[in-house]
């Protein structure tokens, strides 16, 4: 699962409270996937998108405010493996929800065409945030450098080193409407740059720590969470670089592995609380948060040497292990 992925469908699982906001959502989904069809019987809203849980939520907050049943239908493209997914509202609440989302303009009654919607100013920031979410997960498009493994004769991994950048990017076919989303997100310190293609408007984001803000606004904190650890693994691969600099190479393994056990550490003590470990795992594990820097000897030593090396390094094992049940259940989850 890609990182554009996972950071949608977290975002996509916050509930929201009120009616309020979720005609907020509805409306952003609409402004960026829907298409209205006006024939002599009248209106019809279409929505598209190729990511599902967009189009399933969409229509479970439908269905909340308006009590109806929608069916979603699958696209099929040229080639076999794309596909998106669409829906189309009944033609009967088509008008009522033209009129409380502001999506569709009357003229005497009878539907014209597209409508700017009626959300352009939101009585609440929980109102603007669930709108700024919906157009989000419609267009947004986000990727972060991806890790790859070196292993050494005997295969195994001696070093987790990222490669790529970070770019963060949404597209519009209204310069209105990437105007008034680069507004928006100015309103919480999450600064965007825009650019033009044509008849697409982009506005993206390349600097790290902003797209970590930008993520955090909107709760994903598993997604800041990996984006810090990227940042952490970069900034320690840059501290070893100038360490091998300094004819220091050899202490460049227990360095990332100190880093990789701290935060599988913190990840275990988020989601179970290092409480609920067996004590000779806990014990470990506070040692090595409280010393970071010190080598499996060093550990050793504080633990009274009863313990071997790779004692010490069998626990931090099975505290890795532990880690990665916790993120294959995440991912497990999300899908």
């Amino acid at each position: 699962m890609s990182f554009n992925t996972e950071f949608k469908g977290e975002i996509l699982a916050k509930e929201f409270t009120t009616n309020a906001e979720r005609f907020a959502f509805i409306s952003a989904v609409l402004r960026v996937c829907g298409t209205i069809h006006i024939d002599n019987r009248g209106a019809n809203i279409e929505v598209e998108n190729e990511y599902f849980n967009l189009i399933s939520k969409f229509v479970n907050e439908v269905k909340v405010i308006y009590d109806i049943s929608v069916e979603i239908d699958v696209q099929r493209k040229t080639n076999i493996s794309d596909k998106s997914y669409k829906v189309k509202l009944p033609k009967e609440y088509t008008e009522r929800i033209g009129d409380d989302t502001g999506f569709i303009t009357y003229i005497g009654g009878q539907a014209v065409g597209f409508s700017a919607g009626a959300y352009n100013e939101f009585d609440n920031k929980n109102e603007l945030k669930a709108y700024l979410l919906g157009i989000v997960a419609s267009c947004i498009s986000v990727t972060v450098p991806v890790s790859v493994d070196t292993t050494d004769s005997e295969n195994e991994i001696i070093e987790e080193i990222y490669s790529g950048g970070y770019h963060l990017e949404m597209q519009f076919y209204s310069e209105t409407l990437a105007y008034d989303i680069m507004n928006y997100l100015a309103q919480f310190d999450i600064f965007v740059k825009k650019i033009d293609r044509g008849e697409q408007f982009g506005l993206y984001i390349k600097d790290s720590n902003m797209i970590s803000d930008f993520m955090a606004f909107f709760g994903a904190s598993q997604s800041v969470l990996e984006i810090n650890n990227i940042l952490v693994s970069r900034s320690v691969r840059n501290d070893t670089n100038r360490v091998r600099n300094c004819e220091l190479a050899n202490m460049d393994k227990s360095i990332l592995a100190s880093v990789k056990q701290i935060q599988a550490i913190k990840l275990i003590d988020l989601e179970i609380g290092l409480d609920n470990l067996p004590d000779k795992l806990r014990e470990v594990a506070l040692l090595r948060v409280s010393n970071p820097d010190h080598t499996l000897d060093e550990l050793r030593e504080l633990l009274g040497g009863d313990i071997s090396k790779s004692g010490i390094n069998h626990r931090f094992r099975k505290l890795m292990e532990i880690a990665r049940n916790i993120g294959d259940q995440g991912e497990s989850a999300d899908e």
